[in-house]
């Protein structure tokens, strides 16, 4: 409290007051957001659970087509380390 002077005006509250509106309306677009990205994940976490026209055969093709990538990727990698330096 010792930023407070002792002959407080209104002018003086006034702006202040806008200043910490300001200040608060700031940090609450940027929760605001926040809170916006968070939902938008559990939305598309949900509607990925919920899927129902996806059988067990699909899914396992959907696994087994990360599964080619990620072997590519790893065979890609081989290859560069395997490669002798310039």
């Amino acid at each position: 409290m010792a930023d407070i002077p002792d002959n407080v005006t209104l002018e003086w509250l006034a702006r202040h007051l806008v200043e910490f509106r300001q200040e608060t309306q700031i940090r609450l677009d940027g929760l605001q957001r926040d809170v916006q990205r968070l939902r938008d994940d559990v939305d598309i976490s949900a509607a990925i659970l919920r899927r129902v026209d996806h059988g067990q055969d699909a899914y396992r093709e959907d696994i087994r087509t990360l599964f080619e990538a990620v072997d590519g990727l790893r065979s890609r990698l081989d290859a560069i380390e395997r490669e002798p330096p310039d």
